[in-house]
């Protein structure tokens, strides 16, 4: 047998037509059955001297390449349990082995088991393998299983037996390559499929997730160099079940050795800390567990700079309002580790009609630590602020701290107050029947129309009763909408759907341009507030509507408002109030503001935006000064804010409270 050989990835059935048949063996053959003889036979591939394009299999290894060599015929070949097909690399001047079939029935059962659900393969047709034989070499302990369990006196030992004399010489270069790595713990990029045994657990760095490795296939990206994909299966939620996700990792080319642990997919055995990196997985993945269903929270990234978001975390929401009813293709959990043969052939196959995929019963069993172990590391958020979705480190997420006196801050009168805290409690939502409309689907919702100048309370308010619910606070403006009937029509029917299922309060703020009464010479504008009229008669959750203009409002939402609530401009003692809620938000040794700086605050005629962000801006000068937020740093402030709007208006301006505007 030739010494050296050449790996090339392939399996399958021999798809080599032969083309060296001779009837003159056939007498020799008829009373042998295929595959029975207990021995292999080298079969050499040459180039016919009629065609040198095409090739001709022959028996002995050729001294030349005469026209008057005569091969056996393919019947007489295949009586042997094994062929070894060989042929002739003209770089490297050498006879290297092509492929391997084995034609022994008795092999072929032994291999069904052995071999079962091998990526690649397929059960009833093993009979080629290719170099490097990697199903062979990943299975190697479990043919010396099964070579130990067949009696040593029958048929069947004998030919798994010569197989494995066959096999072993082919294979004895990469067993060494796999020692060697194990030993060093480093490895060479054309090395890498032999690291890469499906069924066993690799970890991708970048993502910090384990899956289970399926594949791990050569490509070759245009302009790139050659990479390795790594195809894992993870474990993924997708708002009514559980399943196995197929998903990709990538191994760039590299020279020399590289460590494994040092891969951008790397097996689990070969990392020093893989003990306590499963274990800090499986936590992980508990959590992952207690995040299957909607919650509101909040993620925190510091590296990023982001503090505090507000997050909804829903799988089921993602796929049906993002992905339009498209669910993910699944895997059972049950195929976990190795495959049947049946699991390999109609894998990620459970996708289900979009139609159907609502009204499929929620699966929140628990789960165990394998399944933990290899769950994702990113969960699916919609980020209430920015309205957008986004993949989360779930490790990252964390209770909300709530606003406990959201309330209690309001500027408002306090009947008011209380009318508002009687009509957001009412749990119409999630128990009772609602007070509907006779017709179905129309009411269930609660509309509040907040009117009244800028700066007075109106967002707050919002803000307010949100927090007071505990549930996510979904704005919008003109901006975010647009003013076009189509496009206002298809944001708002979205942002409908999402609070629907979030159980949001929705904040439309500044909803002039969409509640001007109708006039009969503006048909564009009559078709917006068509639109809208319509949205809301249907919405069944809490919407918030603030407008500036109270007289310019159609009637027709007269009928579609529960509640209406006017806000005037703010008095000194509001603005006393408003100044005094929003520094209590500090530390009590941040601020040194005392009643007396309060009630001289109070006389400037400001609104609360504009209180707010006075605050905010004279922070910053006491944070560079290292002081305490006091009312000089304010009346700086104040001062400036006052003479740019005084150059605005066109005035002269002098410094100082007034109690008469500017």
């Amino acid at each position: 047998m030739p010494p050296d050989f050449m790996y090339t990835c392939g399996h399958g059935s021999d798809p080599i037509p032969d083309h060296a048949e001779s009837a003159d063996t056939e007498d020799l053959v008829q009373a042998v059955d295929k595959g029975s003889r207990c021995d292999n036979k080298e079969v050499y591939r040459i180039r016919r001297e009629d065609d040198p394009e095409r090739f001709r299999w022959v028996d002995e290894m050729p001294k030349n390449f005469s026209s008057d060599e005569k091969g056996k015929t393919k019947k007489a070949r295949e009586t042997y349990a094994v062929n070894v097909f060989h042929r002739f690399d003209d770089d490297n001047d050498e006879w290297i082995v092509d492929h391997v079939r084995v034609n022994s029935s008795l092999l072929h059962v032994a291999l069904e088991e052995i071999l079962e659900g091998y990526p690649g393969l397929t059960q009833h047709e093993l009979k080629v393998f290719r170099p490097p034989f990697l199903g062979f070499i990943h299975r190697w302990n479990d043919l010396i299983v099964y070579v130990g369990k067949v009696d040593p006196a029958s048929e069947t030992y004998e030919h798994l037996r010569l197989l494995q004399r066959t096999l072993e010489p082919l294979l004895e270069k990469s067993f060494a390559t796999i020692r060697e790595v194990e030993q060093t713990g480093h490895v060479a990029f054309k090395d890498l499929p032999l690291i890469y045994v499906p069924g066993t657990i690799a970890f991708e760095h970048e993502t910090r997730g384990a899956g289970i490795v399926r594949t791990c296939v050569l490509t070759f990206p245009p302009c790139r160099p050659p990479r390795y994909m790594i195809s894992v299966d993870v474990v993924e939620w997708d708002g009514r079940r559980c399943g196995l996700l197929q998903q990709y990792g990538m191994v760039p080319q590299y020279d020399g050795l590289r460590a494994l642990s040092a891969l951008e997919v790397s097996p689990m055995n070969g990392l020093p800390d893989q003990v306590e990196l499963c274990k800090d997985l499986i936590e992980r993945g508990r959590v992952y567990e207690k995040l299957r269903g909607q919650f509101f929270m909040a993620f925190t990234d510091l590296h990023a700079e982001r503090r505090n978001e507000r997050m909804v975390i829903g799988a089921r929401a993602y796929y049906k309002h993002e992905k339009s009813g498209q669910f993910p293709e699944y895997a059972s959990l049950t195929e976990i580790g190795r495959l049947t043969w049946a699991q390999s052939m109609n894998r990620y196959s459970s996708a289900l009609p979009s139609a159907l995929a609502s009204s499929v019963a929620v699966d929140l069993s628990p789960m165990t630590d394998a399944q933990c172990l290899l769950t994702q590391a990113k969960v699916h958020c919609f980020n209430i602020e920015a309205k957008k979705w986004e993949e989360l480190d779930l490790t990252k997420l964390h209770n909300i701290k709530w606003a406990q006196h959201a309330f209690s801050n309001l500027v408002l009168a306090q009947d008011e107050k209380d009318l508002l805290v009687a009509l957001v409690d009412r749990d119409q939502f999630t128990s009772g029947k609602p007070f509907d409309d006779f017709i179905g689907g129309k009411g269930q919702g609660m509309i509040m129309l907040l009117c009244g100048p800028p700066g007075v309370g109106k967002t707050l308010t919002a803000e307010s009763v949100a927090e007071h619910l505990r549930r996510p606070l979904y704005k919008l403006g003109a901006g975010d909408l647009g003013t076009d009937a189509e496009m206002v029509e298809r944001k708002l029917d979205r942002a409908l759907k999402l609070c629907a299922h979030f159980g949001a309060v929705l904040l439309i703020d500044e909803a002039d341009v969409f509640m001007e009464a109708r006039l009969l010479n503006n048909l564009q504008r009559n078709e917006l507030v068509s639109v809208f009229l319509r949205l809301l008669e249907y919405y069944n959750g809490i919407m918030i509507l603030t407008t500036n203009r109270m007289r310019s409002i159609d009637t027709a939402f007269e009928s579609r408002v529960d509640i209406t609530l006017s806000y005037n401009d703010l008095t000194e003692a509001d603005r006393k109030q408003v100044w005094k809620n929003f520094l209590a938000i500090f530390e009590p040794s941040a601020v040194d503001v005392s009643e007396a700086d309060l009630a001289s605050l109070a006389r400037w005629d400001f609104n609360g935006r504009q209180i707010k962000s006075a605050i905010k801006t004279a922070r910053i000068l006491a944070t560079k000064e290292q002081e305490p937020l006091n009312a000089r740093h304010l009346e700086i402030v104040l001062n400036l804010r006052r003479k740019a709007l005084g150059m605005m208006n066109g005035e002269e301006v002098i410094t100082g409270a007034t109690t008469n505007g500017f």
